[in-house]
């Protein structure tokens, strides 16, 4: 790999390493206030890496979810990497297992919009579309760290933290309202998950109330998508 492909993903990922710097910190010192050590925090960010996951996890945590539901809304959560990594593998597809692995593994959403971009415009190479993702899962990992370091030798009050991170979801979900289809999957998630935690007590009922409220958009989009292709026959 040259010097000059290196240094065109780095630069490439330099606005996102900067979000990163700040976010990951933000991440780390949350984590360490869930419960979380410094050595977890840094496992979780080298095999789990996504900020959105994480940040949840930490919420779960305190909340007194199970291990269980933990992993499985993390899962659900982390989902639409699938459909990321299925959409670029196309311009990847020659290369070997392991940089496919690798690849995949540090592929965010971020790293995804900037390299699914340049490869649409012919401006990118796959070693600088590597490079690029690297940077940033670099960055990601150092800033978490350094976070849990910063809330184990700090007091700091997270609780403005807490409603940061009611924002970022509550972005992230404004952000999907892109059909009828989502916008009916968060009614009724939000529907199923009072309900289920009034009938449960349990923190489960955020695992199913994910499942059902999926399964409600999906069929939802699916007869959209019917009454669509029958109304372009017409």
């Amino acid at each position: 790999m040259s010097r000059d492909t290196i240094m065109s993903g780095v630069k490439a990922s330099t606005p996102i390493m900067a979000s990163y710097i700040a976010l990951g910190i933000a991440c780390g010192i949350v984590l360490y206030d869930a419960g979380f050590t410094v050595g977890q925090i840094m496992m979780m960010s080298l095999l789990v890496y996504a900020g959105a996951a994480q940040f949840l996890a930490a919420s779960l945590v305190v909340m007194g979810a199970s291990v269980p539901s933990v992993i499985l809304m993390v899962f659900f959560l982390n989902l639409r990497h699938v459909l990321m990594s299925a959409s670029i593998s196309s311009f990847v597809k020659d290369k070997s297992l392991l940089y496919l692995g690798l690849f995949g593994h540090t592929l965010s959403d971020e790293s995804f919009g900037i390299n699914y971009s340049r490869f649409q415009n012919n401006q990118w190479h796959p070693n600088e579309a590597l490079v690029t993702s690297l940077s940033n899962y670099s960055t990601w990992i150092v800033s978490t760290i350094i976070g849990g370091v910063i809330g184990s030798q700090f007091p700091i009050n997270t609780l403005i933290m807490n409603y940061a991170l009611i924002a970022m979801f509550l972005c992230m979900m404004v952000m999907q309202f892109v059909s009828k289809a989502h916008i009916v999957a968060a009614i009724a998630s939000v529907g199923f998950t009072v309900i289920l935690t009034v009938i449960l007590q349990h923190n489960i009922a955020l695992v199913i109330a994910t499942v059902l409220a999926s399964c409600i958009g999906y069929i939802v989009e699916n007869r959209t998508d019917r009454i669509k292709g029958g109304n372009s026959h017409a």
